[in-house]
């Protein structure tokens, strides 16, 4: 009779663990997101600063020298300093080839 409590009590415990521990790995996982955007912000400003005074943007780990302070795209008009925080359009500009970003060789 007394294993037979023991067992009831354990069982939610381990029913809060399980929760305790999803709830943990979902935040855990937003951890992980907002330090690699940290990480590759970081990245561009110390990239930026071995250019000179230039604008770079990253898109899929490589890096880009903005060659033009402001320009169209696909009738939008976005300047240099937001075209990091634009994705689309920066995704737009690499798979193009455009003449606007160059790739940045690291030493």
């Amino acid at each position: 009779m007394a294993e037979a409590k023991k067992e009831e009590t354990r069982q939610p415990t381990v029913e809060s663990l399980t929760a305790e521990n999803v709830r943990l790995q979902g935040e855990l996982e937003v951890a992980q997101a907002v330090i690699a955007g940290q990480a590759e912000q970081l990245a561009n400003v110390e990239a930026a600063q071995q250019q000179g005074d230039v604008v770079v943007v990253s898109h899929e780990k490589q890096q880009y020298r903005v060659l033009g302070k402001k320009f169209a795209i696909k009738g939008q008009e976005i300047k240099a300093e937001e075209l990091g925080k634009n994705k689309e359009a920066l995704k737009f500009l690499v798979e193009s080839k455009s003449g606007l970003l160059q790739p940045i060789v690291k030493a």
